[in-house]
């Protein structure tokens, strides 16, 4: 062999070797871990753990407490969901959807015409001025609710989406 071929023999060894030394230097700390969490595994009894035993009828006893909670208004006033409504993503109410409320979700102005979709019972409605529902007789459609005579009280029903200027969604125009 020339010189030329001895030099890069000895310098591919020695980066060979230090490599080695390197990956050796990095890696002995993790032996030592790997030991300790195999002594741990010899010692571990499967289905005797105690703290997890606890830990579980901690969390079993505290979700029948949960489903044994009812709220009612006299007893909890200060609940805050019953005073602030929640809201999705998108900002709109979230409710319990009770099947008996009524909700007014939108007016149509058409002109002359005021229409206003109602959602009750799980049916969407489209009624006009005069109509009857829920024991009631609508009597007047503003643009941001209803008002409902029923057993000769009058009741104001809101909408519950956000108002878009009404100029712009009869005509296009201001």
């Amino acid at each position: 062999m020339n010189k030329r071929q001895k030099t890069i023999w000895v310098i591919i060894l020695l980066l060979t070797f230090l490599s080695v030394v390197l990956a050796g230097v990095k890696l002995y700390p993790v032996a030592g871990k790997w030991q300790k969490a195999v002594e741990r595994a010899e010692n571990l009894r499967i289905g005797t753990d105690e703290e997890l035993e606890n830990i579980i009828n901690f969390l079993e006893n505290r979700l029948k407490k949960r489903l044994q909670y009812e709220f009612t208004m006299e007893k909890d006033p200060m609940l805050l969901t019953s005073v602030i409504y929640l809201t999705d993503a998108g900002g709109r109410r979230i409710s319990n959807r009770r099947t008996a409320q009524m909700e007014v979700k939108h007016i149509i102005t058409n002109g002359k015409n005021r229409y206003v979709g109602i959602q009750y019972r799980g049916q969407n409605l489209t009624l006009v001025e005069g109509d009857s529902i829920a024991g009631g007789e609508i009597t007047s459609i503003k643009s941001d609710g209803i008002i409902l005579l029923k057993d000769n009280q009058k009741k104001y029903i809101q909408i519950l989406t956000p108002l878009i200027d009404e100029s712009i969604t009869t005509s296009g125009k201001k």
